[in-house]
């Protein structure tokens, strides 16, 4: 385990055989796509205030490991240890071949991923997606792979529910969903169902306890996405072993 959206976190996951990697991305005050979820610096950082209004210079001085622990703050095993917010590039460095999803976290992001997506190198392997067409805003045109918006999920949801079918964007690749929104169980065998129907698979976050993977597998998703890809890639091969896909 290491601190989350971090080059260590990203190599963790690929040395334990995770399938694709998920970062989070904003913009710095001066148009740099750097990797971090939260849109202040307070929660996974010694830094304080709004991501936007520093300058990359200034981000890369913030210890990005201050706030990982994994026993519940009895330890902090990353504190001093030159962990930094990371820029796009130097992520995608460290994920190296595999597919990687990039979750566009603010309309800035947006406009400097839809400018940086083409002529990639692993333009065939990057996923994009976000929570709304405001924030993803000209990148999902300019991917080749685009997740469905939650906004674009939500009648689809409510109304297959009642039984009614709706067409989902032609344009879409996939569905990156939690179990639940609020009281609304989204991932179902009939939600699962209807996806595929459509030719779109179904990735849902974040799933970190064995049992739920398991529950979410047998349901037929297409992948997980969880903090702790170890355990999941334990979950699989277990399946594998049973004769289970």
């Amino acid at each position: 385990m290491a601190p989350e959206n971090t080059v260590p976190s990203i190599r963790h996951g690929v040395e334990v055989g995770a399938q694709a990697i998920e970062i989070d991305l904003h913009a710095s005050k001066d148009g740099t796509l750097v990797v971090i979820h939260d849109p202040t610096l307070e929660r996974t950082t010694d830094g304080a205030g709004p991501v936007d209004q520093r300058t990359m210079a200034e981000l890369q001085t913030f210890d990005a490991g201050f706030r990982f622990t994994p026993d519940e703050g009895k330890s902090f095993p990353f504190r001093g240890q030159g962990v930094r917010i990371p820029t796009l590039n130097e992520a995608m460095e460290a994920i190296g071949d595999l597919p990687a999803i990039l979750e566009v976290k603010s309309a800035a992001a947006g406009r400097l991923l839809a400018e940086w997506l083409p002529g990639q190198s692993g333009y065939d392997r990057i996923i994009v997606g976000g929570f709304n067409s405001d924030e993803v805003g000209p990148a999902g045109a300019a991917a080749r792979w685009r997740c469905a918006y939650q906004t674009d999920l939500l009648g689809f949801v409510l109304w297959g529910k009642l039984g009614v079918r709706r067409p989902l964007p032609s344009d879409l690749t996939a569905a990156m969903v939690p179990v639940r929104k609020g009281a609304v169980r989204i991932v179902t065998r009939g939600f699962v169902r209807r996806m595929h129907a459509q030719g779109k698979g179904v990735f849902v976050w974040t799933v970190n306890r064995p049992d739920e993977m398991r529950q979410l597998l047998d349901l037929g998703v297409d992948g997980l996405i969880s903090d702790y890809p170890a355990v999941l890639r334990r979950v699989v091969e277990e399946r594998w072993a049973a004769g289970q896909e």
